[in-house]
């Protein structure tokens, strides 16, 4: 296989990925990032259950984070040309907008006991 296709098919992967773990799709977050922060953010609710939440909302944003690093590494793998339409600042600001809008209403949950620590289940 020619090492362009092979980039370009390893790329796809990584950019189908990042878009799933990115906030660009409006059902990514209840299906993918915040079952993965609930879990990430677990075994610190087992050291102090006060850092459940801290560790939710870092893991939400991590998993938000990589989700864009890993589409636009594989878009970047994918497109020969220029990627300015798909990085603007404008594009950048209303994600980071559209992030710090989920991460208040995860935060909002957390605070109201709608997202909590499993108390009792899981505890020796």
């Amino acid at each position: 296989m020619h090492k362009r296709i092979r980039e370009r098919i390893q790329g796809s992967f990584t950019a189908t990925l990042g878009y799933f773990l990115s906030p660009l799709s409006w059902w990514n977050d209840l299906y993918v990032n915040i079952p993965i922060a609930y879990v990430l953010a677990w075994p610190f609710g087992l050291i102090d259950s006060r850092l459940f939440g801290l560790f939710f909302i870092v893991f939400y944003w991590a998993t938000n984070l990589l989700g864009f690093l890993l589409l636009h590494h594989g878009l970047r793998s994918v497109v020969t040309e220029d990627l300015g339409a798909l990085s603007s600042r404008n594009r950048f600001l209303r994600d980071l907008v559209i992030s710090l809008a989920y991460s208040g209403i995860l935060l909002l949950l957390v605070y109201l006991g709608v997202i909590r620590y499993p108390q009792g289940y899981f505890k020796p």
